[in-house]
């Protein structure tokens, strides 16, 4: 009966956790966490498995957790099911809603990243000039001061950028 009693309150204990919505700042603030520590991927993919959501960014911020989560995992199987679901939801959450800017940003940082052989980049111009046309009115709202810096950075880094393109993210970064 102890043992009974014991299991039940672990699971009501459970119960507020398992269904606790992961909201958007918790899911950029692990995501830029990822700079820090690669597992952060892993950790929100795994909120995100506790509380599915319809909200387009929102799932794209999963799609994007999962496909950088394999880095964690040491299974061959794993990873490839890990980078799938991944990639397919944010496939998903650019046709639910494909102007959206950081939704777009999601899947171009995703594809920069992903291994050559898993052929998960064909949408980097398109992305990239998106980001390009629409990061100065995205960078305007308050609370996406932050993210758009982040976005700018990022870009910057990645490679894929001309010299006049770079040009006018630092201008983005600079205000």
């Amino acid at each position: 009966m102890r043992r009974f009693v014991f299991f039940l309150m672990m699971f009501i204990a459970s119960l507020p956790m398992a269904t606790a919505q992961v909201n958007l700042s918790q899911a950029r603030s692990s995501y830029l966490g990822m700079k820090v520590d690669k597992c952060n991927a892993l950790k929100l993919s795994r909120q995100f498995d506790n509380s599915q959501s319809s909200d387009a960014l929102l799932r794209a911020y999963w799609g994007a957790s999962l496909a950088a989560a394999p880095e964690c995992l040491s299974n061959p199987l794993e990873k490839i099911k890990y980078f799938r679901k991944g990639k397919n939801l944010l496939d998903e959450s650019v046709k639910q809603s494909p102007n959206h800017i950081e939704i777009r940003f999601l899947r171009f940082a995703t594809q920069t990243k992903a291994p050559s052989f898993l052929g998960y980049d064909n949408n980097l111009q398109e992305d990239k000039n998106l980001i390009l046309k629409n990061i100065a009115l995205f960078a305007s709202t308050p609370s996406n001061k932050e993210m758009s810096g982040y976005i700018a950075s990022f870009m910057m880094d990645s490679g894929n950028l001309s010299p006049a393109e770079k040009t006018i993210l630092k201008q983005i970064l600079s205000k």
